[in-house]
């Protein structure tokens, strides 16, 4: 079974989708279909179990919907462009129907690339959530152009404290996202540290900090009168207050792509 995950609301996506659901079931495949327009909060569908491969037509933040989704199940991935960037992805529109049977039949060409993910906590009002990211994990001031205070531990061990717009923590796919923007590392795809960096910190000594794969990071935010912003991936969003806990490592899942392209690409 294939799992087809497309962007509903772009019509160039729903188009595609259309016109690829039956070529796919008339080669003999099942097919479920995934519209991802609502890129933020989710469940895993049970039936993604069954799948053997997910295809999705969209650009990185469908994709990035789409890894949460399938890390769960264990399913590889296969992106087509459809966005700005393309990132993440591994072919372009016009590929899809020529190289598709490759990925399909699992030829000898392509090969698995493996993302480390991270798992975070969200610890406030008596109350904890949980969250999985292929990116980044962010905790951040709200509106108001106010830094805020964000104390840093790691392994249980204080580390320092931020005065910031708020901190970042990335994984090696996630480095060449909000992190690079802010002038973090960039990370080789395959590395499975995750890399911890201050949003327009105060003190010019405040920089990026690479930890190990088995890190466990601690991040405590201190807003004031205002209101802090969770985000994992900059799809599942949370207000935070004053005090709140977030706590991040390295995710048991891992995303899998399905590439032929190679590695050095």
């Amino acid at each position: 079974m294939i799992a087809l995950f497309y962007q509903g609301r772009k019509q160039d996506t729903s188009k595609v989708a259309s016109q690829l659901i039956p070529v796919l079931r008339q080669q003999g495949y099942d097919v479920l279909i995934i519209d991802s327009r609502s890129e933020a909060e989710e469940t895993p569908d049970p039936a993604l179990k069954g799948c053997d491969l997910a295809l999705v037509l969209g650009g990185d933040g469908t994709i990035l919907h789409a890894a949460r989704l399938c890390a769960f199940a264990g399913i590889p991935i296969v992106g087509a462009n459809f966005g700005r960037v393309g990132f993440l992805s591994e072919l372009e529109p016009g590929e899809i129907l020529s190289e598709l049977p490759h990925y399909l039949m699992k030829d000898r060409s392509v090969w698995i690339d493996k993302r480390a993910m991270l798992h975070a906590i969200l610890d406030q009002d008596g109350k904890q959530e949980e969250f999985l990211a292929l990116n980044d994990v962010v905790i951040a001031r709200g509106t108001w152009p106010r830094v805020v205070e964000i104390r840093v531990w790691v392994d249980d061990f204080y580390y320092s404290t931020s005065y910031a717009d708020g901190i970042i923590v990335s994984t090696a796919t996630g480095s060449t996202a909000y992190n690079m923007a802010v002038g973090g590392p960039l990370m080789h795809p395959q590395v499975q540290n995750s890399v911890l960096t201050p949003i327009a910190p105060h003190l010019a000594s405040d920089r990026s900090l690479i930890l190990s794969p088995e890190a466990n990071i601690k991040l405590q935010i201190f807003t004031g009168a205002q209101e802090g912003v969770f985000s994992a991936d900059g799809q599942m969003n949370r207000e935070v207050k004053n005090g709140a806990i977030i706590s991040v490592h390295k995710s048991q899942y891992v995303t899998q792509f399905l590439r032929r392209r190679p590695p050095t690409y």
